[in-house]
């Protein structure tokens, strides 16, 4: 098969591109802006020839100024991916990668996007990526070079999930994994539910790893619970990923639990990581009681990150108490877990990573990516990513929920002393 295209009287061919699923081509506009005709030709296996044509409109090159070659938006459909527009954008945007659903990402394009609220959009920078869910188009400020610039915002492409349904299948989580139960619930209320008019028929998902859990599923008095804050748990609690993944016309999604060959090192020292922030929580949960419909349970947290149901064990951590609930008392254990796990993530760590460096994996860091970080006074931190921002420059802004390794015993003993 073979690709061309004729403009201002230069034959270009075109390659495919598998994360769109077009063919395309880097060419040089025209020195004098003004409208072109694009003459274009495809020959199949057959040798089948095909041609179409377009007018192309070019604007003056000094109005090119602040348009990076990379700021390339792909504005899908919001039903079928397929490709409506593309659009250059300045270098004044914003992009949120974050498990949280009230964060804001943000481009601002040349002319009015063709675009609605719910269309999603692809953005591959340098060797980062976005995608996300259009939330809204407005009219920026009157531009002295165009007539009108507009304001694309955005949210991450998991909110795609941010909705509340009802509970079903949750035997799963304990029979084959909730893995396997985050996958069944996509299928039975996104892709194959009986609302055929409003399902996701552009997903695929992939379960890499099963995690077997005694788990209940919190939700309200009626059985109602958010999808989306419930993966996002998956990914506190268990360390469990979504990617996602754009090829062609369909979405795929791979679920699976990050293990230690996942983590990530980042060593803060080097030149490549700048701006490194830290700031601890100065209290932890060391006691959880679990009520439930048939008993009542009390777990302890121990000075080294263990948990113990004898309420006279001597190596005891000293904190504050919770209370919850969960329905069955087999679930009680796993749900004490989950909140003294939450001790990890009560704290922030950030910092700067340059977006072209080669000390580390940077196409792998990921919203959820375990990561070990290194100081430099040679402490080390246990922690996951849970927001990635790109504004535009050098750097990205990598925020972590952590947990340093003697961070218990610190408090452990802090405590005590002051008693």
């Amino acid at each position: 098969m073979k690709t061309t295209i004729i403009l201002n009287n230069k034959v270009y061919e075109l390659k495919y591109n598998s994360q769109s699923g077009y063919y395309e081509i880097e060419v040089e506009a025209p020195e004098i802006g003004g409208v072109y005709e694009v003459n274009a030709n495809f020959i199949d296996l057959l040798d089948h020839s095909y041609e179409n044509s377009k007018k192309l409109q070019v604007l003056e090159k000094q109005v090119k100024t602040n348009i990076n070659y990379y700021n390339i938006a792909y504005i899908l459909d919001k039903d079928t991916l397929e490709i409506k527009d593309v659009k250059e954008f300045n270098d004044n945007y914003n992009f949120k990668l974050d498990e949280e659903t009230n964060a804001n990402s943000y481009i601002n394009v040349i002319d009015i996007p063709n675009a609605v609220n719910g269309d999603k959009i692809f953005i591959k920078r340098r060797n980062t990526s976005y995608l996300g869910i259009i939330s809204n188009i407005t009219n920026s400020k009157t531009n002295e070079i165009y007539n009108r610039v507009y304001k694309i915002t955005l949210k991450y492409i998991s909110n795609i999930f941010d909705r509340k349904i009802i509970l079903n299948n949750e035997e799963i989580i304990s029979q084959k994994g909730i893995e396997d139960f985050i996958e069944q619930t996509i299928y039975n209320e996104f892709t194959n539910s009986d609302d055929k008019l409003l399902n996701y028929k552009y997903l695929k998902v992939n379960v890499k790893t099963h995690t077997k859990l005694q788990k209940s599923v919190d939700t309200d008095e009626f059985g109602i619970f958010n999808f989306h804050t419930f993966i996002t748990n998956c990914t506190q609690n268990y360390n469990i990923i979504m990617d996602y993944i754009l090829e062609g016309q369909i979405l795929i999604i791979n679920i699976y639990k990050s293990t230690d060959t996942d983590i990530k090192l980042i060593d803060t020292t080097v030149s490549d990581v700048s701006n490194y922030k830290e700031v601890f929580e100065t209290s932890i949960t060391a006691k959880v009681v679990v009520k439930t419909d048939t008993d009542v349970q009390a777990f302890y947290l121990k000075s080294n990150r263990t948990v113990t149901d004898d309420i006279n064990d001597p190596d005891r951590a000293i904190g504050l108490i919770e209370t919850t609930y969960t329905a069955n008392s087999e679930d009680a254990r796993q749900t004490a877990l989950d909140i003294f796990k939450g001790n990890i993530y009560n704290h922030n760590i950030s910092f700067n990573l340059r977006r072209d460096t080669d000390l580390f994996d940077i196409e792998n860091i990921k919203i959820g990516t375990p990561i070990s970080i290194k100081t430099n006074n040679n402490i080390i931190y246990d922690t996951y990513v849970s927001a990635i921002e790109d504004t535009g420059d050098k750097f990205l802004k990598i925020t972590c929920g952590n947990m340093r390794i003697d961070f218990i015993d610190t408090i452990v003993k802090k405590l005590r002393k002051e008693q």
